[in-house]
C-alpha cells in the first residue's frame, strides 16, 4: 500500500531505510532521472542521479544525525531548515548530471520516525526548477543590461556624464577618508567644431567613437573614462597622484590617428589635456574647475598637450 502511495505522488520522491538503502522509488522520479525504481531499490546508489561520485543525500545525513555544520559542507544553494516539520531541510541546488545539460533542482528533506519518535529513515521529494531559474537569470541579465545602459554613452562605450558625477563623488570621498592619491583628468578634441561642420555629424561621430575606444585601451583597470559632453571627455584615476605620464600616453597615440573622409581627405584632430589632483578641502567644483582651467591652459598654449594644475 505504502508503494502505491508513493508511486501515485506527482513529486519526484524517494524513501531511505534506517540503514541508509532505497525503499522507495516513484515512477515520477524515475520520469527525471531516467533510473528505474527495480534498478535503484535495495541499493544505495541515491547519489548516482544527482552527483558524479558518491556523496550522501539531504536524506542520508537525516539519518545519520549530521549536525547543521555537516549539512552545510553539502554547499548547496540557498539551504534552509524546513518550515513545518521538526528536522526536516529544504533547498536548491544546479545537478550538471541531471538531464542532458544539468538541471536545477528543489528538493526537501525530512524525518521518517517510528511510534517512540526514533528516526526510522528519510524521505526526500524534488522539483525540477530550471525553467525558473532561466527566468530569474535572464531577469538579472536584463537589469544588468539596463543598469550598463543607463551609465554608458551609447556611441563612445565609455561612462556617461551622469555616472560620472557620481564615481567623482564616491572617488573623492574614499580619497578624503582613506588618504589615497586621486587624479583627474579633462580632454577636449581640438577645433572639432570646425570637424563637424566641414565634414558632417556622421564623421565627427567617427571620430568620437574611435577616441572612445582608444581611450579604454590605455585605461588601467582601477581607471574609468568618461564622455563628458560633446567632444570633452574625463578620466578618474584612483591611487596615483601624477596622472601626466598616462594622459599623455593617450595624447600621443591619438596624434597619430588619421580618418578618411567620404571624397578622400585625411583628417587628424589632436587633443588637449589637463591634469590635476584631489587635496584636501576639494569639493566637487574646485576640483572641476582647476581641471578645467588646465585644459583651457594647454588650448591657450598651442594644444596638442598635457598641462598640470595643481591645488
Amino acid at each position: 500500500m505504502t508503494n502505491q502511495l508513493i508511486d501515485n505522488i506527482a513529486i519526484p520522491t524517494f524513501v531511505l531505510n534506517q540503514q541508509g538503502v532505497i525503499s522507495h522509488w516513484n515512477q515520477a522520479l524515475t520520469q527525471l532521472t531516467g533510473l528505474t525504481g527495480e534498478s535503484m531499490v535495495g541499493t544505495q546508489d541515491q547519489w548516482r542521479p544527482f552527483y558524479g561520485h558518491s556523496k550522501p543525500t539531504m536524506a542520508d545525513l537525516i539519518i545519520q544525525g549530521s549536525d547543521q555544520e555537516s549539512i552545510d559542507t553539502l554547499n548547496y544553494d540557498n539551504y534552509r531548515s524546513g518550515d513545518i516539520l521538526a528536522g526536516a531541510y529544504a533547498a536548491e541546488d544546479f545537478f550538471p548530471e541531471v538531464g542532458d545539460d544539468g538541471e536545477w533542482l528543489s528538493f526537501t528533506a525530512s524525518p521518517i520516525h517510528d511510534d517512540q519518535g526514533t528516526v526510522v529513515g528519510a524521505i526526500e521529494t524534488l522539483v525540477n526548477i530550471s525553467d525558473r531559474k532561466k527566468a530569474e537569470l535572464e531577469l538579472i541579465q536584463r537589469e544588468q543590461l539596463y543598469r550598463e545602459l543607463s551609465i554608458t554613452d551609447e556611441l563612445t562605450q565609455l561612462y556617461n556624464r551622469r555616472f560620472f558625477f557620481q564615481e567623482l563623488s564616491r572617488e573623492m570621498a574614499s580619497s578624503k577618508r582613506y588618504h589615497q592619491p586621486l587624479s583627474l583628468c579633462m580632454l577636449d578634441l581640438d577645433h572639432f567644431k570646425i570637424v563637424n561642420d566641414n565634414h558632417g555629424h556622421l564623421f565627427g561621430d567617427r571620430i568620437l567613437a574611435e577616441f572612445g575606444k582608444l581611450m579604454k585601451q590605455y585605461l588601467r583597470t582601477t581607471d574609468s573614462g568618461f564622455r563628458y559632453g560633446g567632444e570633452e571627455f574625463t578620466i578618474l584615476m584612483p591611487s596615483i597622484d601624477d596622472a601626466t605620464i598616462p594622459a599623455d600616453r593617450i595624447r600621443q597615440a591619438w596624434q597619430q590617428q588619421t580618418f578618411t573622409t567620404d571624397s578622400g581627405e585625411e583628417v587628424a584632430v589632436s587633443v588637449s589635456v589637463g591634469v590635476t589632483a584631489y587635496v584636501s578641502g576639494d569639493d566637487e567644483t574646485s576640483l572641476l574647475n582647476r581641471v578645467d582651467q588646465a585644459m583651457y591652459r594647454s588650448k591657450q598654449m598651442g594644444r596638442n598637450r598635457v598641462t598640470v594644475v595643481t591645488g
